[in-house]
């Protein structure tokens, strides 16, 4: 049983998939109008495989229990709804297999685009979910993962059945379905499900295995006929995790490891994935175009809140540090606790005291007393902005805001002295992000609560030259920057953090202001800040040149079609103009599981801003 690459089942006339992939935050509010349509089934508790882990997916993968609905049954389900919305259900409805495809609109609504949702049937739902399980901070795939599973198995006499579980390699016979057991029996006796989570754990547990040889031997014949020799240091130990924390606050900054998931930029998906990405970015970007509908704003807002009601109900009001504290609580029920929790941090911290505590009994009267969880935002203004020009303006971080105040929003921030964006909310502290909008909420005096919403669209033409720009690179020279990005040949070189080391590289660049001389200018910089793996890379490079040149090429070519969406995008917002440094734009939109934003404009002026001692 193994899971497709799913979204390529409905296709247009020229065969073209009239799908798309689905961002992390449009998949529950997808399945909750998926559970409303069909009603009766758990899907949001039942995704199989990597849905919902990463920043997006190719479509969605959903268990069902085979003894509680049928394929058939669902089928006439799915069906009579097509029908009854005259459809024709040859357009929406495909079996294959043990599954069933249905083209479904994202979160209901078809002016978002369609995402293939495949329903499994299977037997044992609570095992398949184990076995298809996909840890996304894995480097191997899970169907890696399962190879090495049914080594272990082998080993012992044992077989791995991957619709009914752990068997007797002789007889046949069920031993156990129970993936705690199954761990204690292919690993030790103190270990869990969770120790089978991914490679790794697995090598992890195994590393003061007397029988760890025999257990792997079939495992590393796999990977040795795969062109991947398996590389047994790896494994989740304190090291590992924080050479890996290290890599990604360098590469990524603070701020991801606090925000869960990470939006990439489209440009750097070349670098993440390598042809692959670079698809991914253009599609990305046409869809974006061909739909702006579906893309939000991304408000400029400094500092970050957090507010909301706990399984109690009780009020919260924090920030991103109180709501992931460790050694204290900090969740603040009170106005005098987060006072407590800020002053407790030492440094000047009394306008900001002063701000939460203002905000606290104005947030709270906009959360419903039946509403549990959190809520994350960012504030706009803690005192009502001046006019200017006749406009409201305002400027919390980079961005500077203006409003007319004649305008449906201005009255409303002329009524208004605490100003929030707010973007996601969390069922509890480190849960998935699920979108939030303001009408979740209730108005309150003297609060104004926002949204990412864009207010308006329209036609969106991006230059043809460039997209063409792309799709040449892809088809001419798509396996060379594969190769380049091979793993097994980066590790073999001893420079696996390659692609990392060029998106550091490109983050400079920003900085600096300036893309001029890209290419010659990364030798300079990797001799500086790489030196001694700087000869490894030069000679993969050198071996690699034309590979080397379509990367940087792939880059610019994709910031420079998304720096056409975003220009065209802000020409479009009519309630709130911004600027950065007296330069028109907002900060950038979110779409497609990817932030567009330009880069030259926003990040280098918000980097100066918020780091003048490193400029």
């Amino acid at each position: 049983m193994i899971l497709a690459e799913g979204g390529n089942i409905f296709k247009d006339a020229d065969g073209v998939p009239v799908t798309q992939r689905i961002a992390q935050t449009d998949i529950k509010p997808t399945l909750v109008w998926l559970e409303h349509m069909l009603p009766g089934l758990d899907l949001r508790n039942n995704m199989l495989g990597s849905t919902g882990l990463k920043p997006t997916s190719g479509d969605i993968d959903i268990a069902l229990d085979a003894n509680v609905v049928t394929k058939e049954q669902l089928v006439k389900r799915l069906t009579d709804w097509a029908v009854a919305n005259k459809f024709d259900p040859r357009d929406w409805v495909r079996k294959s297999g043990v599954a069933v495809h249905f083209k479904t609109p994202i979160v209901g609504v078809p002016e978002r685009g369609y995402v293939q949702t495949d329903f499994m049937f299977l037997n044992k739902p609570e095992f398949s979910k184990f076995i298809l399980r996909q840890d996304p901070n894995s480097e191997y795939k899970g169907a890696t993962r399962n190879v090495l599973l049914n080594s272990l198995a082998k080993s012992m006499g044992y077989k791995l059945n991957q619709n009914d579980g752990i068997m007797d390699r002789t007889t046949n016979e069920l031993i156990t379905d129970d993936p705690d057991q199954i761990a204690q029996m292919l690993l030790n006796p103190g270990a869990s499900r969770e120790d089978l989570g991914s490679v790794e754990k697995i090598l992890a547990q195994l590393k003061t295995d007397p029988k760890k040889d025999a257990k792997l031997a079939d495992f590393r014949d796999h990977m040795q006929r795969a062109g991947t020799p398996l590389d047994e240091n790896v494994g989740y130990t304190e090291v590992n995790w924080m050479a890996r924390l290290r890599d990604r606050i360098m590469v990524q900054g603070m701020q991801v490891i606090t925000e869960g998931v990470r939006i990439e930029h489209p440009e750097d998906r070349v670098l993440d994935a390598g042809s692959r990405g670079l698809t991914q970015a253009l599609q990305g970007i046409l869809a974006a175009a061909r739909q702006p509908e579906t893309t939000t704003v991304k408000w400029d807002g400094k500092p970050a809140i957090i507010f909301g009601r706990k399984p109690s109900g009780e009020f919260v009001l924090t920030d991103k540090s109180g709501f992931l504290a460790k050694g204290y609580d900090g969740l603040a029920t009170s106005p005098e606790q987060i006072e407590q929790i800020m002053a407790a941090r030492g440094g000047e911290r009394g306008e900001l005291i002063a701000i939460y505590k203002k905000m606290f009994p104005m947030l709270r009267r906009t959360v419903p007393q039946d509403f549990r969880g959190y809520v994350q935002g960012d504030l706009l203004y803690a005192a009502q902005p001046p006019v200017v020009q006749g406009a409201y303006e305002f400027q919390p971080n980079t961005v500077k805001y203006r409003v007319p105040a004649d305008s449906e929003l201005g009255q409303q921030i002329g009524t208004s002295e605490v100003g929030v964006v707010v973007h996601t909310q969390l069922a509890a502290p480190g849960a998935a992000a699920e979108p939030i909008t303001a009408t979740d909420l209730v108005p309150a005096p003297g609060v104004l609560i926002l949204d990412p919403s864009l207010r308006t669209s329209g036609e969106i033409k991006l230059d043809k030259n460039t997209v063409k720009t792309i799709q040449d690179i892809i088809a001419q020279h798509g396996s060379a920057i594969d190769q380049l990005f091979n793993p097994q040949e980066l590790r073999d070189r001893r420079i696996t953090d390659l692609p990392q080391l060029i998106k550091q590289y490109m983050n400079s660049r920003v900085r600096s202001g300036s893309y001029d001389d890209l290419i010659s200018g990364f030798g300079t910089w990797v001799q500086q800040q790489a030196p001694a793996k700087a000869p490894r890379i030069f000679d993969w490079a050198t071996q690699n040149k034309t590979a080397m040149a379509a990367v940087f090429e792939a880059f610019l070519a994709v910031s420079q079609l998304k720096n056409d969406l975003v220009r065209q995008l802000d020409a479009q917002a009519q309630d709130v103009s911004a600027s950065v440094n007296d330069e028109p734009g907002h900060e950038g939109y979110v779409g497609q599981g990817m932030k567009f934003v330009d880069r030259m404009r926003f990040s280098a002026a918000n980097f100066a801003r918020n780091n003048p001692e490193l400029t």
